[in-house]
């Protein structure tokens, strides 16, 4: 009694009956054969063998090689290989049609050239050659798998310093084509603004001007913020708007003080000559050297203030004011 394991076949040896039985199989089970035959057990699953090939390039180098070769025995044709090779098809067949098809591939190709080429490309030239050779035997091979290819040290460093310096010169060559594209962005903005320049200074003219004016007096006027507005010299003098509220302290009443710079007051001192001083004694504020401030006492002393230091400093001075024509 013979038992024959999952994923396996027997092929049975007739010791008085013909030798090897090539019409049958004998299929997962147990199995009775007289004690004179004998049963050989087949694994007819797919199979894998590795192995570490040293091998000549083309420019005759040696390469180290791993790669492995998945096969199986046609489940049909188990007796005829029984028959012709026997049990022993792997070290008879299967090795030696790995280690050719490897070294004829491998051979064909240079050492740099294998860092180069898709594993692909070597496991189908390997597949087409272990087919060729394999021929009628009922072995059926499923592919190679290139695990690892070794190179001499030296030369595996001599590859990667060749392939840094090709992807450096790449770069550099990738900076270069940059670089003139902002070039070329930088020229086409450039153009564009003096362009929109152009235009500017063709459209800017004095309606456009006086309109834009307008435009923000008129929002000026709208705005709810308290202000005093001093309309400029010329007729289309821009406004000067002047804050009643002090935002640096807190306000001691309803109006707080603003305090115009000095350079101003000195300015309308100028004009004015004496009558300055006597404006700013009889307002009992400090002298012009500390400019004009307007104090708690209320609006209307601050335009009045206003009226004489800046508007109309000769009011007060009938000196400065030019003599009356005579009839």
């Amino acid at each position: 009694m013979i038992t024959v394991g999952s994923g396996e076949l027997g092929v049975l040896y007739s010791r008085f009956f013909g030798g090897t039985v090539l019409d049958r199989v004998y299929k997962e089970g147990l199995h009775v054969i007289s004690p004179w035959n004998t049963l050989f057990v087949y694994d007819t699953r797919i199979q894998e063998e590795t192995q570490a090939i040293d091998v000549l390039t083309l420019d005759g180098l040696t390469v180290t090689v791993q790669v492995s070769l998945r096969y199986q025995v046609v489940r049909d044709s188990l007796p005829i290989l029984h028959q012709q090779i026997g049990p022993d098809y792997r070290r008879k067949i299967i090795l030696p049609i790995l280690t050719s098809a490897v070294r004829q591939t491998i051979g064909s190709f240079r050492p740099d050239a294998l860092y180069s080429t898709a594993r692909g490309e070597l496991q189908d030239k390997m597949l087409v050659d272990a087919t060729e050779e394999m021929g009628r035997i009922p072995i059926l091979i499923h592919g190679f798998v290139v695990r690892e290819i070794v190179l001499p040290e030296v030369l595996r460093t001599s590859i990667v310093e060749k392939l840094v310096a090709e992807q450096k010169y790449l770069r550099y060559h990738f900076l270069l084509l940059e670089a003139k594209e902002e070039a070329k962005r930088k020229a086409i903005e450039g153009e564009a603004v003096r362009y929109y320049q152009s235009l500017v200074n063709e459209n800017m003219t004095e309606n456009f001007l006086r309109y834009e004016g307008i435009q923000a007096t008129a929002k000026l006027a709208a705005s709810e913020n308290a202000k005093v507005v001093v309309v400029g010299s010329g007729k289309d003098g821009l406004p000067l708007i002047l804050n009643t509220q002090d935002t640096s302290r807190p306000s001691a009443g309803h109006n707080a003080g603003v305090v115009a710079p000095k350079a101003d007051v000195e300015d309308s001192g100028t004009r004015s000559g004496a009558g300055d001083s006597n404006s700013s004694a009889d307002a009992g504020g400090p002298g012009p050297e500390s400019g004009w401030r307007m104090r708690s006492s209320g609006f209307v002393e601050f335009l009045e203030r206003l009226d004489k230091v800046l508007l109309n400093p000769a009011k007060n001075n009938p000196q400065a004011m030019p003599p009356a024509a005579t009839k």
